[in-house]
C-alpha cells in the first residue's frame, strides 16, 4: 500500500468511528461554517491519532501523518516532529534533505529552528565535526535581535547542545545594542552541564546586576544545594560566595547571601563573621546576631554562641538586645561547663553563682532574667549544697508576675530540689502543677515524665507506668525516648524480677542525689544475688554513668562498650553507643574511635533518635 493511500485508510477509518457522534451534533446556521467546523475537527482527530502512534513508539505511522498534517497546514511543529520520527525510524538520510530543502525555502525564525534540528540529525549519524562547524556557523549568522538568541538558545538547549548555548549567550552579551547580559539563562545552562562553580558565578553576577532578583537567585542556590551529593556544589558555592563578598564589601546582598548560605550548610563561623562584619559597618544586626547565636546554641555549636552573645555584651550596655544577650551568654556558659567540662571545681560555681547575682541585680529579676535565676538556684542546690537558699530563691521568684511559661520553669527547678532533698511530695504536687497548666507543651510532657520517674523511684512502678506508656507517644522525641526506655525497664522487669527492680530504681534516686557510692552498691548488689539478661543493660549503663561522672573514662569507655557489644539488640545499645561516642571524642580523644560509633550508629539504628546528633558529629570530625 503507498504512503497515500495508507494515510487515505487511516483517516476514513477515524471518519466513520466518529460518523455516529457526528450526526447526533446540532446544525449549524451556515453549511460554510459547517465544513470549517468539520475541517478543524478532522485536524484534531489527526493530531491526536499521530500523537497516540508517537507514544506507541510506531514512528512509520506517525510520520506519515505529521508529514501529511504539515503539508496542509505549515505548522512547524508537525514538520519537527516528523523530523523527529524520521531519527527514531534512522532514516537520517531523509531527515537531512528534508531539512535542508525547508531552511533553503523559509525565511521565519523557524529557519534556525530547523537548522538545530539538522545539526542533532548530524549527532545522530555520529557526524560531529558537521555539527561543531554548522552551529558555530548558525551563531554567526543569526541577526542580532535578543528576541532570535533567546529563541535559538532555547532550543540549543533542547537538543542538548548547551556548550553551544552558552557560545550564543557569550556573544549576545557583548553586543552593545542588545544591551543583555543573559547571566541568569547562563547560569541554567551551566547547572544543566553540573558545572556549578559557572553556575553560582552567573547567579551572583545577576545578583549584582539587579539586586532586586535576591529572591530568585537564593531559590536558585537552594536549589542546586539540595541536589549535592558529594559536597562538590557546596564547596564551588562556599568559593564563589567568599571572592564574591571579599571583592564587594560594600554590597550588602553578596554579605547577606554568604550569611544565608553559612545557615544552609550550618558553618556558623562564616555566618557569624559575616554579621558582626555587617554590624560594624550599617550597625542593625543585634537582632540576627541574636537569632543566629540560639540557632547555633540549639545546634551545640556553644563557642560560637558564647561569641554571639559576648560581641552584643560588649558593643554597649543601651542596645535594645543586651539584655538579652546578658542571658542568653550566661545560659551558654552554664550549658557548656555541664555538658563539656565534668571536672569544674566548686569555686568555679561560686564564681558563676555570684557573677549571676550580680547581673540579677543590674537588670532586675523580671521575665528576661528568670531563666539565669533558675541556673543560679541550680548551682546553690546541686553544686554548693545550699539548698534552703535555693528553694527560697524560686519561692520569691514565684510571687512575681511571671509568664505561664517562666513560672513552670521556676515550679520544674523547684520540685527538682525538693526530690532532690526528698520531699517527695512537695516535688510531686508541682511536678503535677506544671503538667496541668502545660498539658500540650512539651515543658508539660517533661513535668509529667518527671513524675512518673519520682513514681518510680519510690517503688510505685503501677503507676509510673501508667503514665509512661501514655508519654511514649509525646510530641518531643527526647521525652517519648526516656518515658520509652524507662517503661521497658519497669515492665521487662516487673515480669521477671520485682527486687531486681526494686534495687534498680533505689539505685537510681541514689545517683539523681548524687550518691554514686550508695548506687554503686545497689547495683553491685543486683549482680551478686539477682543477675539476669533482662536487667545487665540497664545496669551497665547506670554504672557508666556513675563513671563518666566520676571522670573513670577508661572504666565508662568499657563499661559502654559491653552494652552495645553484649547486647546489641537492647533498647539501651543506641544510648551506650552515642555516649560512647560523645565520650571518646571530648574526654579520651580517640577521635577515629567516636567516628565508629556514630558510624555504626547511623548505620545499624536508623530508627534512634540519635541519628541525626550522630551524622552532624561524624560530618564534623571527618570534615
Amino acid at each position: 500500500m503507498t504512503k497515500k493511500l495508507r494515510l487515505s485508510f487511516v483517516v476514513l477509518m477515524m471518519m466513520l468511528m466518529s460518523a455516529s457522534s457526528l450526526q447526533s451534533q446540532v446544525p449549524l446556521p451556515s453549511r460554510g461554517a459547517d465544513r470549517n467546523q468539520s475541517a478543524q475537527s478532522q485536524r484534531q482527530l489527526n493530531e491526536r491519532l499521530a500523537r497516540n502512534f508517537f507514544n506507541d513508539k510506531e514512528y512509520d505511522k506517525a510520520a506519515d501523518l505529521y508529514q501529511q498534517l504539515y503539508i496542509d497546514y505549515r505548522y512547524y511543529h508537525y514538520f519537527s516532529q516528523y523530523i523527529e520520527c524520521l531519527v527514531f525510524l534512522e532514516n537520517y538520510d531523509e531527515a537531512e534533505k528534508e531539512l535542508k530543502s525547508f531552511i533553503k525555502n523559509d525565511n521565519t525564525t523557524n529557519k534556525w529552528k530547523a537548522q538545530v534540528n539538522l545539526a542533532f540529525v548530524y549527532v545522530k549519524n555520529n557526524d560531529s565535526e558537521k555539527v561543531d562547524k554548522y552551529l558555530k556557523r548558525l551563531i554567526n549568522d543569526l541577526p542580532e535581535d535578543r528576541n532570535v538568541y533567546m529563541q535559538v538558545a532555547n532550543m540549543l538547549r533542547s537538543k542538548d547542545f548547551d556548550e553551544y548555548a552558552i557560545l550564543l549567550y557569550d556573544k549576545g552579551s557583548a553586543i552593545q545594542e542588545m544591551n543583555y547580559n543573559f547571566y541568569m539563562e547562563k547560569a541554567l545552562t551551566y547547572q544543566n552541564m553540573m558545572n556549578f562553580e559557572k553556575a553560582t558565578e552567573n547567579y551572583l553576577l545577576q545578583l549584582e546586576a539587579d539586586p532586586n532578583d535576591y529572591d530568585v537567585v537564593k531559590t536558585r542556590l537552594s536549589f542546586m544545594l539540595r541536589y549535592d551529593v558529594d559536597g562538590s556544589i557546596t564547596e564551588d558555592m562556599r568559593l564563589a560566595l567568599l571572592n564574591k563578598t571579599h571583592s564587594n564589601p560594600d554590597n550588602e546582598m553578596f554579605a547577606e547571601l554568604l550569611v544565608w548560605y553559612a545557615l544552609q550548610v550550618k558553618d556558623y563561623e562564616v555566618a557569624l563573621n559575616q554579621e558582626i562584619a555587617l554590624d560594624r559597618r550599617f550597625d542593625d544586626r543585634e537582632y540576627d546576631i541574636i537569632y543566629l547565636a540560639k540557632i547555633a546554641y540549639d545546634n551545640e555549636q556553644y563557642d560560637i554562641a558564647i561569641s554571639a552573645y559576648d560581641y552584643l555584651v560588649k558593643k554597649s550596655k543601651e542596645g535594645a538586645d543586651y539584655e538579652d544577650a546578658v542571658v542568653g551568654l550566661t545560659e551558654v556558659q552554664y550549658t557548656k561547663s555541664e555538658m563539656l567540662h565534668r571536672d569544674v571545681s566548686t569555686e568555679w560555681y561560686s564564681d558563676f553563682g555570684q557573677r549571676i547575682e550580680k547581673e540579677c541585680l543590674e537588670l532586675g529579676i523580671n521575665d528576661k532574667t528568670i531563666p539565669i535565676l533558675i541556673i543560679r538556684a541550680e548551682i546553690l542546690a546541686f553544686k554548693l549544697d545550699e539548698v534552703e537558699k535555693a528553694i527560697e530563691i524560686l519561692n520569691q521568684a514565684l510571687t512575681l508576675n511571671l509568664s505561664k511559661y517562666n513560672k513552670s520553669k521556676a515550679k520544674m527547678q523547684l520540685a527538682d530540689i525538693y526530690l532532690f532533698k526528698e520531699e517527695v511530695w512537695e516535688a510531686t504536687l508541682l511536678y503535677s502543677q506544671v503538667d496541668k497548666s502545660m498539658k500540650e507543651e512539651p515543658i508539660g510532657h517533661e513535668a509529667r515524665f518527671k513524675n512518673a520517674q519520682l513514681r518510680y523511684y519510690i517503688g510505685e512502678f503501677d503507676w509510673a507506668l501508667s503514665v509512661l506508656n501514655i508519654l511514649k507517644s509525646a510530641t518531643s522525641k527526647l521525652i517519648a525516648n526516656d518515658a520509652m526506655t524507662l517503661s521497658l525497664v519497669i515492665s521487662d522487669n516487673l515480669e521477671y524480677d520485682t527486687i531486681a527492680l526494686q534495687r534498680l530504681a533505689k539505685a537510681d534516686y541514689y545517683i539523681y542525689q548524687k550518691k554514686y557510692e550508695l548506687a554503686n552498691q545497689m547495683l553491685d548488689s543486683i549482680n551478686i544475688y539477682n543477675p539476669n539478661e533482662v536487667s545487665m543493660p540497664y545496669l551497665l549503663m547506670r554504672k557508666a554513668y556513675i563513671a563518666d561522672e566520676n571522670q573513670d573514662y577508661n572504666l565508662a569507655d568499657s563499661l559502654y562498650k559491653r552494652v552495645y557489644q553484649g547486647y546489641a539488640d537492647s533498647y539501651m545499645a543506641d544510648d551506650a553507643l552515642m555516649k560512647d561516642a560523645i565520650l571518646l571524642e571530648i574526654f579520651l580523644d580517640k577521635k577515629e574511635e567516636a567516628m565508629e560509633c556514630y558510624a555504626k550508629l547511623i548505620d545499624e539504628y536508623t530508627a534512634s533518635v540519635y541519628v541525626a546528633q550522630a551524622r552532624n558529629a561524624y560530618r564534623r570530625l571527618r570534615d
